[in-house]
């Protein structure tokens, strides 16, 4: 039981710590790797080492080490911020006297973590191997009691994901999450001390049995088990990254669709692990070995094809959950299981089987489980970096999964190849691997990008009514009523034509044009930017042009998002002196060229600066300033983009911007309640003095207009002569709009209006922040039941009053007579 709470608040400080490391060293999938290369290093080498020391100590000592390697993790935990305070100062000192490239920055950034993480995953790392120590007594059992072990850990696990991922983030923050581990940590530790005091024997007497018996060197057969342990670690990764970027196109980009997966790994395992005390025996471990390898490679293969098919499982299911969040995540853990349930309950029964080929004396118990476990884990941080920076960019999820089977296979062969028996059996072994492999390739085909990119996880409601839509728009309703709902969805995912598909280094980018030539942009099945002159262009092409025509001298800009690359095109349409976008993915700056015409080339401009970083890690170590910054992060739902919705990145912004810099946010008001969107105001309006408040002409896309040392007044005559220019009038007037109307046409509220709106003394004033992200984990439900902010949807409801408006214009002349009047008396 004990044991059970440490592997929960080890996942817990996992999720946590990911979280806090990405805000100081960024969130771009080479900084993620680099965390989690350091966090898995740490548990390995903490169970190689301490393993070794676990046969060298009696009982107590034993106990007693564990109660220090609790409280040494909870005091970590506890100091971890302090630590990353002083990190951020280093790194941002770095960033600016260095101006490193990638190869050194990353380098960095591994270093950082490592010295960071080193310490209390190395703790974690080594509790495996000193309970294994702990209650392995009988030669006979090794594996049994280490496959207890194994299960309890696991299961805490799981209720560490789930519990921290479902309820202490989502309504207590990382703070208070943080102390709930810290107070697991310490329940533990009272609890191996009072077990160490139970007994009051001699140290002497509570020495374990055979703890000083002689060290025996591996065998060849125990040599291949530890590479073939080592080398399905690695296997487990590919499929984790693979899974989990395959499985986010279906069931959504939120933080639960995440958490819901990696809880299904888990599960997996732990009922592996469980099952495996149920095994006879009689039955082989070496063979069973083998089996369980070529079971999770063989299992991995068969499911693949399944894969294409769980959108259409997904929309069949989505109907029976009647817009309830809670029936949606059991659709999502079903979905999730049935491809991932069969491999990962094999993986779980791996480990005991391994320790019970492995170590042999309970007088080894300890360094034997410690390296076991250790080059398991060093192989899973390999694959990490291997499965997210090189295989799923290069060759796609499908073949990464691939690569991982074929791993788990060779796995298998090579301990069948140093088992003394048979040549012929051997050989038929081998030959029946490859003939069953070649099987399963021969009807393994590529999956349709069509179909994984049919965002169904966000558009389910539109393939409900796909089969009545489709009909009464083509007229040929008899011809699809003896379709399937499957195949009308089919037909609709396969109308469009795909220009550009590239699965980058972490999201899926897609371009695809409709029949009629309008383009969209996707990430992860979401569109996100398209060329309807009548939705998407006016938000792209608002958000770049409302900070131009309001700030007095725009020079310097710094654009939060390419997407289309329409905004930037927007912003260069004015005489600025350079432009910089913060882009995290590679495959959106490729996809970008595919709008050339709508962005004005805007890739070709020389103002243009690409910064292929995220947004808050560049502007926390730029060292220079700006005159306007546009963020157009995609939706606060999505999994990460709230970090740019918080209070924090808001101050950050400030900070890099000159006196009289203009602000502006984009706010998607649509799968957002009314109160998400006042939650945002305020976070915005906590740092800055005032916002106004702008359509963009589509509906229910809003744009928050800040200025920083003052309000946001703007003057008349000089809209005028900017908005004049025929490049910036062309820009606008394509969406139909007039250019010289623009303020009256897109104006919602000013300064005291949004102040008003904001004002409830009732209710304490809840701000988005990086400790507490309401966004990220309140916003994905308010999408499923179906709750937006419905009083900013409609553009043309959404005028606001002229009076009003005119509080933010003036004529500089006019105003610059009369202050000099005033000072004259």
């Amino acid at each position: 039981m004990l044991f059970m709470l440490s592997g929960s608040a080890g996942l817990a400080y996992q999720v946590l710590w990911v979280r806090q490391f990405t805000l100081v060293l960024g969130a771009s999938s080479y900084a993620v790797a680099m965390v989690l290369t350091a966090f898995m290093f740490g548990l390995g080498f903490g169970s190689w080492g301490l393993g070794k020391l676990a046969d060298r100590w009696g009982e107590r000592t034993l106990l007693r080490c564990y109660v220090a390697v609790e409280l040494g993790v909870a005091a970590w935990a506890l100091l971890l911020p302090v630590f990353l305070g002083w990190t951020e100062s280093a790194y941002i000192l770095f960033n600016q006297v260095a101006s490193p490239g990638p190869v050194l920055l990353n380098a960095v950034r591994l270093f950082l973590a490592f010295l960071l993480l080193l310490v209390p995953t190395t703790f974690i790392g080594g509790t495996l191997p000193l309970l294994s120590r702990l209650v392995v007594r009988n030669s006979q059992t090794i594996s049994v009691p280490v496959a207890a072990l194994y299960t309890a850990n696991t299961f805490g696990a799981i209720l560490g994901v789930l519990v921290t991922g479902y309820v202490l983030l989502p309504h207590a923050g990382v703070h208070y999450t943080t102390l709930t581990a810290v107070g697991c940590n310490v329940c533990v530790a009272a609890g191996f001390w009072l077990l160490s005091r139970r007994d009051r024997r001699a140290e002497g007497a509570a020495v374990l049995v055979e703890s000083a018996a002689r060290r025996e060197p591996a065998d060849v057969q125990q040599l291949a088990i530890l590479i073939g342990f080592c080398v399905s670690g690695a296997a487990t990764i590919l499929y984790e990254v693979a899974w989990s970027r395959t499985l986010v196109m279906i069931l959504g980009t939120t933080t639960y669709a995440f958490t819901t997966m990696l809880a299904v790994i888990l599960v997996g395992i732990t009922l592996g692990s469980a099952l495996y005390r149920y095994i006879p025996a009689a039955v082989s471990r070496t063979w069973l070995y083998v089996v369980l390898q070529m079971l999770v490679g063989f299992s991995v293969l068969a499911t693949i094809p399944a894969f294409e098919k769980l959108p259409f499982v997904f929309l069949s299911l989505y109907e029976e959950t009647a817009g309830s969040w809670l029936l949606l995540q059991v659709v999502r853990f079903s979905l999730c299981g049935l491809v991932m349930l069969i491999p990962t309950v094999a993986m779980g029964m791996l480990f005991p089987v391994v320790s019970a080929l492995f170590v042999k004396r309970p007088g080894h118990v300890g360094s034997r489980i410690g390296q076991a476990y250790a080059v398991n884990t060093f192989g899973a941080a390999a694959g990490a970096c291997l499965a997210g920076l090189v295989l799923v960019p290069g060759i796609g999820m499908e073949r990464t999964i691939l690569a991982g089977s074929l791993l788990n296979l060779l796995a298998a062969l090579g301990l069948v190849l140093v088992i003394p028996v048979r040549v012929l059996f051997r050989g038929g072994v081998i030959a029946g691997t490859l003939a069953l492999l070649l099987f399963q390739f021969a009807f393994i085909g590529a999956w349709s990008p069509h179909i994984l990119n049919s965002g169904v996880y966000v558009y389910a409601s539109r393939y409900e009514s796909m089969r009545d839509r489709v009909g009464e728009a083509s007229g040929v309703k008899s011809a699809i009523h003896d379709l399937s709902d499957w195949d009308v969805w089919e037909l609709a995912m396969k109308q469009y034509k795909l220009l550009f598909y590239d699965t980058g280094p972490a999201v899926t980018v897609a371009v695809m044009e409709r029949p009629d030539g309008l383009r969209f942009l996707t990430i992860d099945g979401k569109t996100d930017a398209s060329t309807s002159t009548t939705t998407d262009m006016r938000t792209q092409v608002m958000i770049g042009q409302l900070p131009m025509l309001f700030h007095d001298n725009p020079e310097d800009v710094l654009v939060v998002g390419l997407g289309s690359g329409v905004t930037v095109g927007s912003v260069l349409t004015h005489p600025v002196r350079s432009v910089d976008c913060a882009e995290i993915s590679p495959a959106v700056i490729k996809a970008a060229t595919l709008f050339a015409e709508e962005n004005h080339d805007a890739l070709d401009d020389p103002r243009l600066h690409i910064v292929r970083r995220d947004a808050r890690n560049y502007l926390l170590t730029a060292a220079h300033d700006y005159d306007a910054i546009v963020s157009q992060p995609s939706n606060p739902w999505v999994r990460g983009e709230s970090s740019l919705f918080t209070k924090e990145y808001y101050e950050l912004c400030h900070s890099r911007l000159r006196d009289d810099g203009v602000f502006v946010q984009w706010v998607p008001a649509y799968h957002m309640a009314e109160n998400d969107l006042k939650l945002i105001l305020r976070t915005l309006a906590s740092v800055f003095d005032d916002l106004t408040l702008w359509s963009s002409g589509s509906a229910g896309d809003l744009v928050i207009v800040a200025k920083k040392g003052g309000p946001c007044l703007v003057d008349h005559s000089r809209f005028l002569n900017r908005v004049s220019r025929p490049s910036v009038w062309d820009d606008i007037a394509r969406l139909d709009l007039n250019p010289a109307l623009l303020p009256s046409l897109l104006f919602v509220m000013n300064g005291s209006e949004v102040s008003a709106l904001l004002d409830d003394p009732g209710r304490h004033p809840l701000l988005n922040t990086d400790d507490h992200l309401v966004t990220e984990f309140l916003t994905p439900k308010r999408m499923v039941a179906g709750t937006d902010a419905r009083t900013f949807l409609d553009p043309h409801e959404l005028h606001g009053d002229m009076n009003s408006l005119n509080t933010l214009f003036f004529d500089w002349n006019t105003r610059a007579l009369q202050r000099l009047i005033d000072s004259n008396g």
